[in-house]
C-alpha cells in the first residue's frame, strides 16, 4: 500500500487540476506497509487530509507532509466512517456501540466540546454522545449532525446562522449537542452549509443556506 499515486493537484481556486488525463505522478510512499487498503478519504479547507484504512486506523496529512511517512493516531478503537467540515473532522468507531470522535477547530462549537476548547489536536471522544447508538455522522461547514438509526433521532451542534441546524430557535453557536429532528432515516451534508435528510415517511427535507437555490 506504499505506492499511492497522485492523479492531480489542487489549484488556488480549490479545483482539481489534472496533469495529463489519468496520468500518474511519481509514487507517493506515504503509508506504512501494514496498510492494505484505504477505504475512505476526506479533506478540509486547510488542505488537511484524513485517510481511513481497511484496518480501521486513521492517518492525517497536509500539504507540507504529502511525501512523509504517516503514522496512525494511537489509542483509538477501529473506525468505520469519517467526515470533514471546513476546519475539523469526525470519526465513528466500529464497535458494538459506536462512539463519535472529533478533532480540529471548534470555534463555532461544531465538535460539541465546551467553550474552552477552540482547537482539539487529536481525535477525542465526544462524551455527550457515548450513550447514544450513533450510526451516521455528517459534517457541514461549521455544524455537525449525528444520527441514531435505532430511534431515528438526529442530533446536532455548531453554527446555526441561516438555519443550518434546521432549528431557528437555537442560538447561533451551540456547543451543547441537542436533539434536532425525529423520524430521520438518513442525513447528507457538505461544505455548502445546507443539509438534506430523508425521513421514515420516505420524504426528502432540506434546510440551511439556500443561496442560488441550492436546496430547493
Amino acid at each position: 500500500m506504499s505506492n499511492i499515486k497522485s492523479l492531480g493537484d489542487i489549484n488556488g481556486n480549490g479545483e482539481t487540476k489534472q496533469t495529463d488525463k489519468f496520468k500518474t505522478l511519481d509514487p507517493i510512499k506515504t503509508f506504512p506497509e501494514e496498510v492494505t487498503k484505504i477505504v475512505d478519504v476526506v479533506s478540509n479547507y486547510e488542505k488537511e487530509i484524513v485517510f481511513l484504512s481497511s484496518e480501521g486506523k486513521l492517518y492525517q496529512s497536509n500539504a507540507e507532509k504529502y511525501h512523509e511517512k504517516l503514522k496512525a493516531f494511537e489509542n483509538l478503537p477501529p473506525m468505520k466512517s469519517i467526515s470533514s467540515g471546513y476546519f475539523y473532522f469526525l470519526a465513528l468507531s466500529n464497535e458494538e456501540k459506536p462512539r463519535v470522535y472529533g478533532w480540529g477547530k471548534n470555534t463555532q462549537k461544531q465538535l460539541g466540546f465546551d467553550n474552552n476548547s477552540n482547537y482539539v489536536q487529536v481525535p477525542t471522544l465526544i462524551e455527550s454522545l457515548k450513550e447514544e447508538n450513533i450510526d451516521q455522522i455528517c459534517c457541514c461547514g461549521h455544524c455537525s449532525f449525528f444520527l441514531n438509526k435505532t430511534t431515528n433521532i438526529l442530533f446536532g451542534c455548531g453554527e446555526n446562522t441561516d438555519g443550518k441546524l434546521g432549528k431557528p430557535e437555537i442560538k447561533e453557536d451551540n456547543y451543547e449537542i441537542q436533539k434536532l429532528h425525529e423520524n430521520v432515516a438518513n442525513v447528507f451534508g457538505g461544505h455548502s452549509n445546507h443539509t438534506i435528510m430523508t425521513k421514515t415517511d420516505g420524504k426528502l427535507y432540506g434546510f440551511g443556506f439556500n443561496f442560488n437555490g441550492k436546496i430547493f
